[in-house]
């Protein structure tokens, strides 16, 4: 008896099989140096974080110079700014919290703008000390050396002769000074030098500046090997 054929229209009719076809397991492999080496940056990065955070609480705000203040000048309010520093007993700066008291005192070397104020370099001995005396020196422009004077700078002062004059023995030794101050010029057209001298030669300074006729010489700075 013949059959008829008939087509099956399931939905399973054209899905292919893959009866036989086996997939490969896949496997993922451990990799202890990767482990290791994330384990590690988060440890390093951990103790860094530790050590800035100890770090900022082991310092404490401390006073700074903005700019360069001179010896022998007035520090004033705009001189100073304020810094994170560590404690350190033999830098001692001057904390922050000190700042009205600094202010109105004098330095007590060149103090360079950018560095830490310490204790050391203030000073309230008062100008002119014991055996001293202040005089102020009118000098033309032409009198005055061209490098800028400051305080503090070493100085000598000579008498000059009268133009055309020569000049007489005296007028060799000058009278060392130390500048205080200096004024801006003046309608007159001086300029008057603030010096502090020995209060024994006074008198012969003032004399000198009497006449008109003297002349500023800027001597180097003391060094550590001078006495």
């Amino acid at each position: 008896m013949a059959q008829t054929a008939r087509a099956d229209t399931t939905d399973h009719a054209f899905e292919p099989t893959f009866s036989g076809i086996t997939h490969p397991e896949r496997r993922y492999r451990r990799r202890p140096a990767l482990i290791g080496l994330g384990v590690g940056l988060l440890a390093a990065c951990g103790a860094g974080a530790a050590y800035l955070a100890q770090s900022l609480g082991d310092t404490m705000p401390v006073l700074a110079l903005t700019e360069t203040v001179h010896r022998g000048q007035v520090i004033e309010t705009q001189h100073l700014t304020t810094a994170r520093a560590a404690p350190d007993p033999a830098l001692q700066p001057v904390a922050a919290a000190e700042l009205d008291r600094v202010v109105g005192r004098r330095a007590a070397t060149d103090l360079v703008g950018g560095t830490l104020l310490t204790a050391a370099a203030v000073t309230s001995a008062p100008i002119p000390s014991s055996g001293q005396s202040v005089v102020g020196v009118a000098v033309t422009e032409a009198q005055l050396p061209r490098f800028e004077l400051n305080a503090g700078d070493r100085i000598r002062v000579f008498g000059t002769p009268n133009p055309g004059d020569r000049p007489s023995d005296d007028h060799t030794e000058g009278i060392p000074a130390t500048v205080v101050g200096v004024s801006g010029l003046l309608d007159s057209g001086h300029v008057v030098v603030d010096v502090v001298v020995s209060d024994d030669v006074a008198g012969t300074l003032i004399a000198h500046v009497a006449t008109g006729r003297v002349g500023i010489a800027l001597d180097a700075p003391h060094t550590e090997e001078e006495p």
